[in-house]
C-alpha cells in the first residue's frame, strides 16, 4: 500500500512538473517561431524516426509510436530553445525554413563536389598551388543555429575549415589558397544560411593573413586585439 501511493505521488509530480515546463514553452513571448509549429516539428521527427528504424508498420505498432513520440515530445520540447545572440529573443533550434533548407542543401553538395575536385587537382598536381591563409569576416547571426550551420557548411567543403567564432560574429577561416578564400569571401554562403532563419546580418571582410608563415602568438594577438571575447557577468 505504501509502495502504491508513492507511485501515484511520483506520477503526480512528474505530470505537475511536466505541465509547468509545457505552459512555460508556449507562453515564452520572446520565443521566435509559432510554439505549435514546434512541437509539431519535434514529434514528427520523433514519429519518422519511430517509423524508419522499427521496420514495423502495423497498426498497433504505429500507435505505440504515435504516444511515446507525443509523450517525449512533451519532455523534450521546451529543452530545445536557445537564446539570441544579440537580443532577448529565444529560437526553437529545429525551427527552420524547410524548403529554402532543401535548395541549400542541394546547393552545399554542389559546392561540396565543385570544391573536392579542386583539391583534387591541387594534390595530383606536380605543381602544388597550396598558399595556406586566414580569412576574418563579419556575419553576425542572432540565432546560434545560423552560426552553427555556417561554421559547418564551410568546414565541409574541402578547401576551407573554420577555425573560431567570436561573439561579435567574426568567422576566422583557414582556406587552402586564395582561390578558396575569394569562393567564401563574396558572401553568398553567408547570405544563403541567412535567409534559411529569415535575418538580415552586417556581413563584411574584416582581414585576410596571407602570409602563412605567421606565427601562433601573431595570430592570437590579432584576434584578441580586434574581437575579443565577452565574458557574460555571474548572477552569483
Amino acid at each position: 500500500m505504501y509502495t502504491k501511493i508513492n507511485v501515484i505521488n511520483s506520477i503526480n509530480f512528474i505530470y505537475e512538473r511536466l505541465k509547468a515546463k509545457m505552459r512555460e514553452f508556449f507562453r515564452d513571448r520572446h520565443l521566435a517561431s509559432n510554439p505549435y509549429l514546434n512541437f509539431i516539428e519535434v514529434y514528427g521527427l520523433l514519429l519518422l524516426l519511430w517509423i524508419v528504424m522499427s521496420g514495423i508498420f502495423t497498426v498497433k505498432f504505429i500507435i505505440y509510436g504515435c504516444v511515446s513520440s507525443f509523450l517525449i515530445s512533451c519532455f523534450v520540447v521546451g529543452s530545445l530553445r536557445i537564446g539570441g545572440l544579440k537580443s532577448n529573443r529565444t529560437y526553437f533550434i529545429l525551427h527552420a525554413n524547410y524548403p529554402k533548407l532543401l535548395i541549400y542543401f542541394l546547393w552545399l553538395m554542389k559546392e561540396v563536389v565543385k570544391s573536392a575536385i579542386d583539391v583534387s587537382k591541387i594534390v595530383l598536381s606536380s605543381k602544388m598551388k597550396i598558399e595556406p591563409l586566414v580569412v576574418w569576416f563579419k556575419a553576425d547571426y542572432d540565432n546560434p543555429a545560423a552560426r552553427a550551420i555556417l561554421a559547418n557548411s564551410i568546414t565541409l567543403t574541402p578547401g576551407t575549415v573554420t577555425i573560431d567564432i567570436y561573439d561579435s560574429g567574426v568567422f576566422s577561416v583557414h582556406a587552402l589558397n586564395s582561390e578558396f578564400a575569394d569562393g567564401l569571401l563574396d558572401g553568398s554562403m553567408q547570405m544563403r544560411v541567412a535567409k534559411l532563419y529569415g535575418e538580415t546580418i552586417d556581413y563584411k571582410v574584416v582581414d585576410v593573413v596571407t602570409d602563412y608563415d605567421f606565427t601562433e602568438k601573431e595570430v592570437v594577438e590579432l584576434t584578441s586585439k580586434r574581437f575579443k571575447r565577452r565574458r557574460k557577468k555571474s548572477n552569483a
